[in-house]
C-alpha cells in the first residue's frame, strides 16, 4: 500500500505541474498488449519449447507536457493483462519444498500458464523526429493487482528419486499439479522503448517493448532454479481529448 500511495502522490505532483504550463495535453489510449514471462537465463529454455501469447485489451489515460519542439515529457495511468500458455518436455523437473529440504521430480509433458493484471504507470520522454512520428524512451512501475502461474504435468513420471525420473520410459501414465500463484510479487519495474505516429491532429497510433527488470516471482522464492521477467509488445491508438498550446 505504501508504494501505491507514493506512486499516486506522485502522479498529482506531475499533473499539477505540467498543469501549470499551457504547453500540454490530455489523450485516452485504447490497445492491445502480447507478451509473457520469459525464463532467465535463455539457456534455461529448451529448445522444444512452445509458448502461445494471448492478445489482451488495454485501456489507459495520459499527461504530456512539451518541452520544446523536439522533446516533451509523459505518464499514463493504464490497465494491462499479460497471458501466456506454454508447453515443453522435460525431464526430471525439480519441485522443492518451501525450506528446499526435499524436491519432487516429474518426466514428462509441463502445461503452464502465465497471467498478470497490473496497472502501470510509466515516465516517458517523447523524442519528436518531425511532425509525425516520434520515439518514445522511458521507465515503469507497475502494481499488479492479480497473478496466476499454474503448471501441470501430464502423461509422466513422478517421483521423490530422481534416478526413477532420469530413466522413465515416456510417455507414462502419472499427471500433476503445481499452483505458484502466491509466489508471485505484486510489483514489476523495467524499460520501454516505441514509437507514435500522428494519423490526425487528434489520433495518434502507438507500440512499445516493455522489458522488466525484476522477475516476477517474491524474492524468497526458490522452487525453480531460474527467474522470470516480463517481455511485452503493446501497440494501440491514443485520442487526445484535450490539448494546449
Amino acid at each position: 500500500m505504501n508504494k501505491t500511495f507514493f506512486v499516486l502522490l506522485f502522479l498529482l505532483s506531475f499533473t499539477s505541474l505540467i498543469a501549470q504550463d499551457t504547453k500540454w495535453q490530455f489523450s485516452s489510449s485504447l490497445g492491445i498488449d502480447m507478451g509473457g514471462a520469459i525464463p532467465l537465463p535463455l539457456s534455461e529454455v529448451p529448445d522444444d519449447a512452445k509458448g502461445t501469447p494471448k492478445l489482451k485489451p488495454n485501456l489507459g489515460i495520459a499527461f504530456q507536457r512539451n518541452l520544446c519542439e523536439r522533446w516533451s515529457l509523459g505518464t499514463e495511468l493504464s490497465y494491462h493483462t499479460l497471458s501466456i500458455d506454454a508447453i515443453v518436455n522435460v525431464v526430471s523437473q525439480a519441485f522443492w519444498s518451501d525450506d528446499r529440504s526435499y524436491a519432487t521430480y516429474f518426466s514428462g509433458e509441463a502445461y503452464s500458464s502465465t497471467e498478470l493484471q497490473f496497472i502501470e504507470i510509466p515516465i516517458q520522454a517523447y523524442y519528436h523526429v518531425n511532425s509525425r512520428w516520434s520515439l518514445v524512451l522511458g521507465a515503469y512501475y507497475s502494481i499488479i493487482l492479480k497473478g496466476k502461474l499454474e503448471t501441470e504435468g501430464r502423461n509422466g513420471w513422478i517421483s521423490a528419486d530422481k534416478n526413477d525420473t532420469d530413466n522413465a520410459p515416456l510417455p507414462g501414465t502419472q499427471n500433476t499439479f503445481f499452483n505458484f500463484n502466491d509466489e508471485l510479487d505484486n510489483y514489476d519495474v523495467g524499460m520501454l522503448l516505441g514509437y507514435r505516429w500522428k494519423v490526425f491532429e487528434r489520433v495518434h497510433l502507438w507500440g512499445r517493448f516493455n522489458v522488466g527488470f525484476k522477475s516476477i516471482f517474491v524474492p524468497d522464492f526458490n522452487n525453480i532454479d531460474y527467474e522470470m521477467y516480463q517481455f511485452r509488445f503493446s501497440t494501440g491508438v491514443s485520442f487526445v481529448m484535450w490539448k494546449q498550446s
